[in-house]
Formats: C-alpha cells, sequence, structure tokens
C-alpha cells in the first residue's frame, strides 16, 4: 500500500466514523413526553414539572438514580450500567388523586439500540424479585419481555409493568395505600403501549457541535498526513543512505593514516 492510498484511505476513515459523545444526544423534552399516554381515569391530576419529590419531567442517569433514593456506590453503580447500556435520556410523568389514595407514574427511558432497553429490563426484572416488598409476577400480554410485578413499599401497594418498544423502555406504576389496582395498571400499560412510538431518536447535533466536528476531524486527518508524511521521508532518506553507505573494504581504505 502506498503512502497516497494510505492517507486517503486515513482521511475517509476518520470522516466516515461517527463520533459517539455527540451522536449519543437525549430526544428533546417533548418529543419522550408526547411517547407517554394520559390516564385512562380523568380524575388524576398531574403533577408540576419539577416538583419535589417526583420525577415529573427529563431526567438524566443521574436525576434518576437520585430519586431512586439509592446509596451513593449503589446510584453509582446504576449511573454506569445506564450508560453502558446506551441511555441517552428519559422523561417521567406522574398523577395524583386530589380526594384519594391513587398514585399513577409513567415514564420512559430512552437508549441508543435496543438491547441497551433489554439490559434494563432483564436487570430490574431481577432486583424488584429481589426487593423485600416484592409480592408477585403479574403477566400484562404486551409484547415479548414485558411483565409486571406487585410490591408492597413505602406504605404503598404498587403494581408496576415494564415493556420494551423499539430503542426504549417504558414503565407504568399505579397503586394505592390498601389496594395494588393491578387490573387499572395493566389497563394503563396496554393503552400506554398502543400509544407509544416504535422508537424515539435522539435530536441531531446543533450546528456548532457539527461544525467543531468536522473542525476536529480535519485536524485529525491533517495530523494523520503530517505523521504519514514525516514517516515516508524517514524512510526515503534511510533507504538513500543505505544504498549509497560504502561497503566494509572500502571503510578501511578511506580512513587517515596516522
Amino acid at each position: 500500500m502506498t503512502v497516497r492510498t494510505f492517507c486517503a484511505f486515513a482521511v475517509a476513515t476518520l470522516t466516515l466514523t461517527p463520533m459517539a459523545g455527540i451522536a449519543a444526544t437525549s430526544p428533546s423534552p417533548g418529543t419522550m413526553r408526547a411517547a407517554l399516554a394520559d390516564p385512562i381515569d380523568p380524575s388524576y391530576v398531574e403533577a408540576d414539572v419539577g416538583a419535589a419529590g417526583t420525577l415529573e419531567g427529563p431526567f438524566d442517569a443521574e436525576a434518576y438514580a437520585t430519586y431512586s433514593g439509592l446509596d451513593v456506590q449503589t446510584g453509582q453503580a446504576m449511573v454506569r450500567s445506564l450508560q453502558r447500556n446506551g441511555f441517552v435520556g428519559g422523561y417521567g410523568r406522574q398523577w395524583y388523586q386530589p380526594r384519594g389514595s391513587g398514585y399513577l407514574g409513567e415514564l420512559v427511558m430512552v437508549f441508543t439500540r435496543s438491547s441497551g432497553a433489554s439490559s434494563i429490563a432483564n436487570a430490574s426484572k431481577i432486583r424488584y424479585q429481589q426487593d423485600a416488598g416484592f409480592q408477585s409476577l403479574v403477566e400484562p400480554h404486551l409484547n415479548l419481555g414485558s411483565f409486571g410485578v406487585t410490591e408492597v413499599s413505602a406504605g404503598y401497594h404498587w403494581t408496576t409493568v415494564l415493556f420494551e418498544k423499539g430503542n426504549n423502555l417504558f414503565a407504568i406504576v399505579q397503586g394505592s395505600i390498601g389496594d395494588f389496582m393491578t387490573s387499572q395498571a395493566v389497563a394503563q400499560a396496554r393503552r400506554a403501549y398502543a400509544f407509544a412510538p416504535s422508537s424515539i431518536a435522539g435530536s441531531a447535533p446543533s450546528s456548532a457541535h457539527a461544525g467543531f466536528a468536522q473542525y476536529f476531524r480535519l485536524i485529525a486527518a491533517a495530523g494523520v498526513m503530517l505523521l504519514l508524511a514525516i514517516a515516508a521521508v524517514v524512510a526515503t532518506i534511510v533507504v538513500l543512505v543505505w544504498t549509497q553507505r560504502p561497503g566494509p573494504g572500502v571503510a578501511a581504505r578511506s580512513q587517515p593514516k596516522a
């Protein structure tokens, strides 16, 4: 392979290789919120975005770990797991009954690939069954990999349903003080499944980011070409010196005598 061919190949590779840090951008909050269905029961009132103690609105891995109430070490492990599986952003919606104890929550977690959503769903299923408040598994009959659980936590009875759709993971949680509300949760999950889009793509890089990426690729390409050019010059000098180097006998004769 000639130096010119290798330089052309290097430039093409730098141009075509995606930059992971820029490609893995979070979808817009509006796009993620639009993927979540409204409650079947109109008596529920939605919490305000950013309300204390809720996951209402957009969130990242760190915010999700904090909301989960985990200790620092476990929370950091969760963040690493989410990032390793390509999590790029999520959105939560939460409702409550003003004159009752009913609660409903939905969230979507967007990943760069469907395998990431599946990995987190499988890990969640195992963790649910290991919790002290776990009661039973529930079959929501949505799609392959979907599941539901009932559990008791913080004085409430809960039914949680998880399902994957494309590169997204959805969760529906419903309950009250004295009722798991399983039939309502499954009905809400079926509505959410039918409402959810087949995929949610990350937002495109901003023009500033795109310009920076292009600028970086040009600098990198120029650097590779410069290094290859220097290597070619050095190789040429070595070849010339070696081919013009006198043999042992000539060297001995050319030395001055003392």
